[in-house]
């Protein structure tokens, strides 16, 4: 087991609960392969409950950035019904250890999710639930109201391997146009992900969107949240983003994950991945940590 800051994601493809990390790995991944996933499950859902929350896209601020990763700090990673903190209960986690998994979310957030100059090459969405107050600005100044988190973002599918990284993805698309001639760079300046994808790379190489974050609170859990929150990201992943599947990763072991994904959401298993690389909490240091687990791939047509 090795300390790292790394990065995560569930996906749609072209024809739950989970996060990204950008800063440096600590040992080398392969070249194509995607680094480890921070996985979000949610409790199985209950329907015949009233759903009295409002989901909005979030701006990019560094104010909503920060908000958001105390969020996942606190609801997901310290709360988990998986007991993902290893070395400490986490009830017992130090200040200065939480505001160092905060800190650390929040990079990766701002990453992938904050404010830039100029367009990102692959699209993403930061989106929260809440159960009141105002929400139509899109910004999280503060966390009175909110309930749940999940975001979206387009990578690339190896079919031979696994979900490319976020910096994988950007890279294998650039080369791609960069290979090109002057006259046919040009054509492709301005080209969607699925478009590059489906007319520049290997046919087993495909433009996907990944679900990812999914993270609700403890006092909103079986309320039918978390089936709410990824229902609006595939609408968005359909409507906004061109996608007809959705992809999403959870580990083999998380039988109450696999159970919401498969009854309330109608996805399928479509391939094992073992001994993926995944995340946990070391709750000593305040630091994410690389393990071993295997992987279930599950997809559904939207």
């Amino acid at each position: 087991m090795r300390a790292v800051t790394v990065a995560i994601s569930v996906i749609a493809l072209v024809d739950k609960d989970v996060i990204s990390f950008s800063p440096p790995v600590s040992t080398p991944l392969p070249p194509n392969r995607s680094a480890p996933q921070f996985m979000f499950f949610a409790d199985t859902a209950v329907e015949n409950e009233s759903l009295n929350f409002q989901i909005t896209p979030l701006d990019g601020s560094e104010t909503t950035i920060e908000n958001a990763a105390k969020f996942m700090v606190d609801s997901f990673w310290l709360q988990s019904p998986q007991q993902l903190v290893q070395g400490s209960d986490s009830s017992n986690i130090s200040e200065s250890a939480k505001a160092s998994l905060i800190n650390t979310q929040a990079d990766d957030l701002m990453n992938k999710y904050g404010e830039r100059m100029g367009r990102r090459k692959l699209d993403s969405f930061l989106l929260a639930a809440f159960d009141g107050g105002d929400t139509m600005d899109g910004a999280l100044s503060s966390l009175e109201h909110v309930q749940g988190l999940v975001t979206i973002e387009v990578r690339l599918l190896d079919r031979q391997e696994d979900i490319l990284s976020a910096d994988a993805s950007e890279r294998m698309l650039t080369q791609a146009v960069a290979s090109l001639g002057p006259k046919q760079r040009r054509e492709f300046k301005d080209s969607s992900v699925i478009d590059i994808a489906n007319q520049l790379l290997p046919p087993d190489i495909t433009a996907v969107c990944s679900l990812s974050n999914l993270c609700v609170s403890p006092s909103a859990r079986r309320k039918g949240l978390a089936v709410k929150l990824c229902r609006e990201a595939e609408r968005l992943a359909k409507e906004k983003l061109g996608f007809t599947q959705m992809y999403l990763r959870v580990e083999a072991s998380n039988e109450a994950a696999k159970r919401l994904y498969e009854e309330k959401l109608g996805y399928e298993c479509v391939y094992d991945i073992e001994s993926a690389s995944v995340l946990r909490v070391d709750g000593n240091d305040g630091t994410f940590v690389e393990i071993e687990s295997d992987i279930v791939v599950m997809n559904k047509i939207l």
